[in-house]
């Protein structure tokens, strides 16, 4: 009777989640980011932590691409909606970590250096405009990456557009060393850049109550101490400790960030990856392949003539890893986007707004089909 009556609890659970469109298991991911900027150092990382295996590709993503707004609920759910068109064409390249599939990343970099991801925030709330286009939050990520270049462009973005998803907020910069945290707060956009971003590290709890926090320890406003060897402090406190403590002359920033993420990290972390913004190059490791693999923007044709190229993001190599990408296929698409929604358990969402796991598999999936290369290529 027990197990009955658990098993009803959380399938309620699933059930409320859902309706709001949101991840029913984002309660229980950690994901952190940091920009670790230095006279000539300019470097963002990223930890993805889930508490089972994340399937993952790496995506290099073309210019000159066509591409069409689609929102959430035409996605996942096969649903018409009332959407004011809206299509854009890349203009810049970028590579992407992508848990779903192509055109739909967790984040990553562009050929511009504008970077952009997301971390969990419970207590998200989109803004709704219907006069505005609506789109899905991964695909308006890849808008991102492939129309911008300051985050003054991506700020602005999320006031034109109406964006769907569940509950993440997000840490932009670009290679001016700018850096902006945008958050959904009661259905207003919440954001902190300048002088309102005093320590750019972002975590899984708003800014302002992470800001508010930090007041209290040793060189932050308090007396409080934050001991690195304390595995129970805040992210977000290792996070400002190490950046303030940070002497280029006496650690590479390649290892500094990693040690970064690696402070950040816990039994649950997937992939932690780091961006240079000066020198566009990207460096990457994962649970199941723990070397390092690098990815250098100058060694990729990012012209649309040529195919997309996609890599398992847990792939056993090392080193850089260019020469192992392979040419995108709609068929390899389409398992990326199924194994992830079968290990994250989504099908319960689609079913329960009247679609099935086979149709949203085949929505992300042949979402890229309808994409095509224009002469607008630079």
């Amino acid at each position: 009777m027990k197990n009955n009556m658990r098993l009803l609890v959380w399938l309620i659970i699933i059930l409320f989640i859902s309706l709001r469109g949101e991840d029913p298991k984002s309660a229980t991911h950690s994901y952190s980011t940091f920009l670790l900027k230095r006279d000539f150092t300019l470097l963002l990382g990223h930890n993805l932590d889930k508490g089972k295996h994340a399937h993952g590709v790496v995506v290099l993503n073309k210019r000159g691409m066509q591409k069409q707004c689609r929102s959430w609920t035409e996605l996942a759910y096969s649903q018409s909606i009332p959407n004011p068109p809206m299509q854009w064409t890349s203009k810049y390249g970028s590579i992407t970590f992508n848990r779903f599939c192509r055109d739909f990343p967790d984040g990553g970099m562009n050929e511009a250096g504008l970077f952009i991801e997301e971390m969990s925030l419970a207590g998200t709330s989109w803004p709704i405009d219907d006069s505005k286009p609506k789109i899905f939050m991964c695909l308006w990520m890849q808008y991102v990456l492939d129309t911008f270049e300051s985050i003054e462009q991506v700020v602005q973005s999320v006031h034109d557009l109406t964006i769907e998803g569940w509950s993440w907020h997000f840490f932009t910069a670009d290679r001016k060393g700018n850096a902006a945290v945008i958050e959904f707060l009661e259905k207003k956009v919440v954001v902190y850049k300048g002088k309102d971003l005093p320590i750019p590290v972002l975590a899984n709890t708003a800014y302002a109550k992470e800001l508010k926090l930090i007041k209290e320890y040793e060189g932050f406003g308090g007396s409080k101490k934050i001991d690195l060897e304390n595995d129970q402090m805040p992210v977000f406190n290792y996070g400002a400790k190490m950046i303030k403590e940070f002497d280029p002359s006496k650690s590479p920033a390649i290892d500094y960030g990693f040690e970064m993420l690696k402070k950040f990290s816990w039994s649950g972390t997937q992939w932690s990856y780091i961006c240079d913004l000066k020198a566009l190059k990207i460096y990457f490791k994962t649970k199941p392949s723990p070397e390092i693999k690098r990815l250098d923007f100058g060694a990729f044709d990012f012209s649309c003539q040529t195919p997309v190229k996609m890599l398992d993001i847990h792939a056993f190599f090392t080193g850089p890893v260019e020469q192992f990408f392979h040419d995108y296929s709609v068929e390899y698409n389409l398992g990326c986007v199924k194994n992830t929604f079968i290990v994250s358990n989504y099908e319960s969402v689609f079913t329960s707004h009247g679609s099935t796991l086979e149709k949203a598999v085949s929505n992300f999936g042949r979402y890229s089909e309808s994409t095509k290369c224009t002469d607008k290529d630079r």
